[in-house]
């Protein structure tokens, strides 16, 4: 008879930083602003604390996302949007004490339980239980407060390169400027960027506009490249990461400008050596 497997929620937390840091990502960084200051808020503006913090800020800086806001499935719901379907969801956990086996226990803002663990002793037990969150960039139908925008004065932010605005400007690509995440988006033939005066730096927004061209090349009517069946951190995804870095580079290099978003994937050179 088939017996299902209990959820580990401590494990399944370390399993995930693992595979991270052994696909060769830096999550402790990105070069745009995020809103909030970067700390993670539930859909009611409270803050994400301890490991929630840290994890749900480490899936916003690999994803690119700018806004703080994260929640449930039934949350969203609840505010008449719905997650986009594919979309992969984040653990968060919540570790508290009850009196007895059975007592409910808030799971501060979640709504799917996991396993109670623990010993008795004294009336009363400690349990780790697990939820799932959506970032609100994975979610259609929210109100716009959901998205803000960074802190501080968008003067206060790079100035734009005119020479290097007027290259960018004569290719033919389909560039949306705004939104949480620099992406290349295939089946679009689209790329999405941040804006400039999210970024630390011109050279910040120019190495990664050129990294996401160098994905933009790869479509059948211009050079028609593909390495196999690409996922997260396989050979195939590290190939082409690897050729896109060095587009931006060696276009940083005759435009004169620092391409320094290689210096943000630098732990990608393990699996490019391999």
């Amino acid at each position: 008879m088939a017996t299902t497997q209990k959820l580990d929620p401590a494990t399944e937390i370390t399993n995930e930083i693992i595979a991270l840091l052994e696909k060769g990502t830096i999550p402790w960084r990105q070069p745009w602003k995020i809103a909030g200051g970067g700390v993670p808020l539930r859909h009611n503006g409270e803050r994400y604390q301890g490991i929630n913090a840290f994890l749900l800020g480490l899936r916003a800086t690999m994803m690119g996302y700018s806004s703080p806001y994260w929640m449930t499935f039934a949350q969203a719901k609840a505010l008449d949007a719905s997650v986009r379907r594919g979309e992969r969801s984040s653990i968060v956990v919540y570790y508290g004490t009850a009196k007895k086996r059975g007592a409910e226990g808030s799971d501060a803002g979640g709504d799917a339980g996991g396993e109670d663990e623990g010993r008795e002793g004294g009336g009363s037990y400690r349990f780790l239980k697990s939820y799932r969150v959506f970032h609100v960039s994975q979610i259609d139908g929210l109100d716009a407060s959901y998205h803000p925008e960074p802190e501080g004065d968008p003067s206060d932010g790079p100035e734009p390169i005119p020479e290097v605005e007027a290259f960018f400007d004569a290719i033919d690509a389909d560039v949306v400027i705004g939104g949480d995440r620099a992406c290349y988006i295939p089946s679009l033939d689209r790329i999405h960027m941040p804006p400039l005066v999210r970024f630390e730096s011109a050279s910040s927004h120019y190495s990664t506009l050129f990294h996401e061209l160098g994905h933009w090349t790869k479509a059948k009517d211009r050079l028609d490249r593909s390495f196999g069946v690409s996922s997260f951190g396989n050979e195939a995804y590290s190939k082409e990461e690897l050729c896109v870095e060095l587009a931006a580079v060696i276009g940083g290099q005759r435009l004169g400008f620092a391409a320094d978003h290689i210096e943000n994937h630098a732990a990608y050179i393990s699996s490019w050596l391999k």
